[in-house]
């Protein structure tokens, strides 16, 4: 995958510069500074074909060389099918947190609502996905490096943080939950009874010994893990199909309405919808990058709902595993649920990597990994799963905006992506960071009911970053003489 690629070192006035050429024969982004080192550790090319890359990288191999391009971009002879890609973020979709979310609608909208409220919520979301899967294959760059040329060198780096705490976040979300399930169905299933502890830690290790092996690990569990799983989830929908006898009157629960249902749905992924450009980089074209995210979650993502709702509401029981080991499929209810936690959990600890990777700029990656997989596994000890609802609510209002923010700059305007164009760009634009403050308080105005624009508190507050963005942009200070140094 990576033949063509030439690694050149070059030693001028006693730094190292590093660049990387692909067969565009354009320079990869790598900033000087990253590579200003006491000790030069001498640097070797990896084939990412080769036959030892998945075992060395399986064995936690800590070195400096970034085959993952984490601070770079990525050169086209090391990019992947739109398939390869789909099937990632189909993987992250099947995860234990969206199974209680649809059981949770199916039964206090009913499903044929529900339903509704799954496909406008997840079409939304595959539109989004769109444009920032098309900006991360344009720049070849991830999200968190887009975000400094969106927000400045230092403002990038606030909003990477922003992120980063809350992929840290998710994974302690999703490991709670998993421990909790994975007690319970393995006393009754298998016999064994183990803390929920214990299944945490397992968990943890689990999915930072696929995070280190990269996008190339990551892309080898999607494709053995995520056709299992979907058959799992169908199976269990056709065999509770013939027991729902009302399909549209809610079955419990309080009232809930189509417009918050659908900015559940959106909330519920769109963190998921600001790191596309992690994957999407990877992508071979952009129409590659356009259907794996649009085709993954307008359309893939739906169904996921659809089918884990289904044996909830046959069975009133909110908790998809509990039921499908009252359907007699205990052993693949344990199955789906260790194959649904590592497949998503695996994303959050790679894409949170990515963005302390430009804080931490001389830590590598693989580094990162464990201590993100190390820290997501201490909130799961300390119980964060249990503040998920209030969690999720925080999700759609501060982070949209940062994926709206860096699309206005990498599609509309900016059309280089180069080290000299990131050393160039300002420590904080103003106009960015302007935007995501407005956008949040239009978010958090939204949710409280006191002013919406669509109903829909995180599309209001994407809708507003990315309007404030662009007429800051066209309309506001357009010499740096007028701005305080170091601005935009």
């Amino acid at each position: 995958m990576m033949e063509g690629l030439s690694l050149l070192l070059l030693w001028a006035g006693g730094s190292l510069k590093q660049t990387f050429l692909d067969s565009r024969h354009h320079p990869v982004l790598v900033h000087p500074a990253h590579y200003e080192q006491s000790c030069v550790r001498v640097l070797r090319a990896l084939q990412a074909s080769g036959p030892n890359y998945g075992l060395g990288a399986s064995l936690g191999l800590l070195t400096q060389v970034d085959t993952d391009y984490s601070r770079t971009q990525v050169p086209s002879s090391a990019t992947y099918s739109g398939w390869h890609i789909a099937l990632i973020v189909v993987g992250c979709t099947i995860a234990v947190p969206a199974f209680v979310m649809a059981a949770n609608m199916g039964a206090r909208l009913g499903l044929v609502t529900a339903g509704i409220a799954f496909g406008c919520g997840c079409l939304i979301l595959g539109v989004l996905a769109s444009f920032t899967a098309l900006a991360g294959q344009r720049s070849g760059l991830s999200a968190y490096m887009l975000g400094e040329f969106a927000f400045g060198r230092w403002g990038g780096r606030v909003a990477n943080l922003v992120i980063a705490c809350t992929l840290v976040g998710w994974f302690g979300v999703t490991s709670t939950i998993f421990g909790d399930a994975a007690s319970l169905l393995g006393e009754n299933v298998i016999g064994v009874s183990l803390p929920e502890e214990i299944y945490v830690l397992i968990g943890g290790a689990l999915i930072v010994g696929v995070s280190v092996a990269g996008f190339k690990g990551i892309d080898r569990l999607a494709l053995a893990l995520v056709p299992i799983m979907l058959a799992f989830l169908i199976y269990a929908a056709w065999m509770s199909f013939a027991k729902i006898d009302d399909w549209v009157t809610p079955s419990g629960g309080e009232p809930l309405t189509l417009p918050s249902a659908i900015s559940a749905v959106v909330g519920s992924y769109i963190v998921g919808v600001t790191i596309q450009p992690d994957y999407s980089r990877f992508a071979r074209s952009r129409k590659a990058a356009l259907i794996s995210a649009f085709l993954a979650l307008a359309v893939s993502f739906p169904l996921i709902l659809f089918c884990a709702a289904i044996p909830s509401i046959a069975f009133n029981e909110p908790d998809l595993l509990k039921v499908m080991t009252l359907l007699g499929i205990g052993v693949p209810a344990f199955l789906l649920l260790v194959l649904a936690s590592w497949s998503s959990n695996v994303l959050s600890v790679y894409s949170g990597s990515l963005s302390l990777a430009t804080l931490l700029q001389r830590t590598s990656l693989r580094a990162l990994i464990v201590t993100v997989g190390a820290l997501g596994t201490l909130l799961a000890l300390f119980r964060v799963g249990d503040y998920l609802i209030d969690y999720l609510i925080l999700l759609g209002i501060s982070i949209p905006p940062i994926s709206s923010i860096y699309i206005v700059e990498a599609l509309l305007l900016r059309s280089t992506f180069d080290a000299d164009a990131l050393a160039n760009r300002p420590r904080l634009v103003l106009r960015a960071l302007s935007a995501w403050a407005a956008a949040v308080c239009v978010g958090y105005l939204a949710h409280r009911g006191w002013l919406t624009l669509t109903t829909v508190a995180a599309l209001d507050s994407i809708l507003v970053a990315a309007l404030v963005s662009f007429v800051l942009h066209r309309f506001g200070p357009r010499s740096a003489k007028q701005l305080p140094k170091g601005t935009d």
